[in-house]
């Protein structure tokens, strides 16, 4: 039966894989959260916005326009700060990506050393039932030959 001596490392480098998979997974989520965000603060943005214009030709409070103006501010500084969360969270992306892939290359390089490494053991193991069989052949024809 075959037995593969660096199974423990192959396991392992499984291991490192799945987990480069998962935190792939988990940053790609955040960041579509964190891009939600930011296509909400911007709708929110655009309809206070169009309220101010509305109500531009009518008579409001000095303060109620203020507040809202500020608002709308502080939906921009937020929007700023999602923006860069959104870049921080790419960049992380995009080297939780190379990270998967060295993990992916690794793990494969270790499978093609096991593949090879069977592959060999069943060559021999044939080579060795073949000769078997072939000195059981000729066991056979010389006792034939003796009677």
């Amino acid at each position: 039966m075959f037995r593969f001596k660096l199974q423990s490392v192959l396991d392992y480098r499984l291991s490192l894989e799945e987990k480069a998979i998962r935190e792939f997974s988990e940053l790609t989520q955040s960041l579509e959260e964190k891009k939600n965000v930011l296509q909400e603060l911007v709708a929110r943005r655009g309809i206070l916005i169009g309220d101010l214009r509305r109500s531009s030709g009518a008579l409001c409070r000095a303060e109620d326009i203020a507040e809202c103006v500020a608002y709308v501010e502080r939906i921009r500084m937020q929007e700023k700060r999602t923006l860069e969360e959104i870049r921080q969270g790419e960049e992380a992306l995009d080297e939780k990506r190379r990270e998967l892939a060295e993990a992916v290359k690794n793990r494969k390089v270790i499978e093609k050393m096991r593949e090879k490494q069977e592959r060999e053991y069943y060559s021999d193991l044939n080579t060795r039932e073949q000769k078997h069989a072939d000195e059981l052949s000729v066991l056979k024809h010389g006792r034939r030959r003796g009677r």
